[in-house]
Formats: C-alpha cells, structure tokens, sequence
C-alpha cells in the first residue's frame, strides 16, 4: 500500500499506464490531429513497458545490462530481439518466443527508429508525417502488445487482479477506435 503524498510504480503498472494513455490519445485525434504524437510516444511506452516485464520474469537483471561498469537497462531494440530468442524466452520458465510478421516488424521500426526518437530527439526542422497508414501502424502495434503482455506465457505474479483483463481491453479498444479508419 502506498503511503498518503507518494505514488508507486512498478514496470507492470507503468507499461499499463502507458496503454491507458495510447488509447485515451487515440480518442482525441480525430479533433487534434497532433495527439498522434502521443500515440505513437505512449504506445512505444507500453511495448517497452511489457517487452521488460516479459523479460525480466522474477529477474529484474534479465533486463540490464553493464555499460562502463553501470547497470542499465536495455535498450527497446534490445528487448524486441530478446523477445523473440527462444533462448531469451526460456529463462525462468518462459513457454513462447514472440514471433513477429513482416508487417509487424515494419510497423515497430516505423514507431520506433522514424517517429518516436524523432519526436524524442527533435531537430529544428519542418517535418510532415502522413497519417493515412497511422492507424494500421498502431494496430500491428497493438497486436505486438497483445502477444507480449498476455500470449508468451511469461510470470504474472505482479500484475494486480483485473490488469490482465485490463490490457486485454485497451487492446481491444484500441483497434476498435483504428479500424473505421483503415
């Protein structure tokens, strides 16, 4: 339990609340076009977020990594590789590798290397990014999601009870705001 003036977070709760925050943002972009911008930073969030708790098992140092004698966490493309090692996958137990389509791998490129770290990392710049294939980017996004949090068999032991359900949900949701615009 909390204590009254402090908030806690764990890597469950933050991935989660990442997903809340994509799909509240998928809501407003009819209105405000420029809310992709928060999709696409909160979905890149959330993948994170999950790819870390599907690795990390009961283990956080299945997630880092030493770096000049630091420990860090890895990287996102770190993660996305690990995820799809069944040698990864089989640390703690772990019963599925992720397997991505060709579609899906482009569309986690996309969000990642040609849109998040942009957004991230602007330059001064004019920059214009097309919308129309926004929505089946973050769809395969979803899906990636979807296999990660709740399809690779990985430890559930912190996810409070109804996250799972939650997730689940969001998914759905998500894809139900995208789909009409396909």
């Amino acid at each position: 339990m909390t204590e009254p003036g402090y908030l806690e977070f764990t890597a469950e709760l933050n991935a989660l609340d990442y997903l809340e925050k994509a799909v509240f943002f998928l809501k407003t972009t009819t209105n405000n076009p420029l809310d992709w911008k928060w999709v696409i930073l909160a979905i890149h969030g959330a993948l994170y977020g999950f790819m870390i708790c599907a690795l990390k098992g009961t283990n956080p140092d299945n997630v880092c990594e030493n770096t000049k004698g630091r420990q860090k966490l890895i990287a996102f493309l770190e993660a996305l590789k690990r995820c799809q090692s069944p040698d990864w996958m089989a640390i703690g137990g772990f019963t599925k590798a992720l397997e991505l389509s060709q579609e899906q791998g482009r569309a986690l490129r996309f969000i990642h290397t040609e849109f998040r770290n942009q957004f991230i990392h602007y330059r001064p710049t004019l920059w214009a990014i097309e919308l129309e294939g926004m929505p089946e980017i973050v769809i395969h996004a979803l899906d990636v999601l979807r296999a990660v949090s709740l399809e690779m068999g990985c430890y559930y032991v912190q996810y409070k009870p109804g996250d799972l359900q939650k997730v689940a949900d969001l998914v759905t949701e998500g894809k139900n705001i995208l789909r009409p615009r396909l």
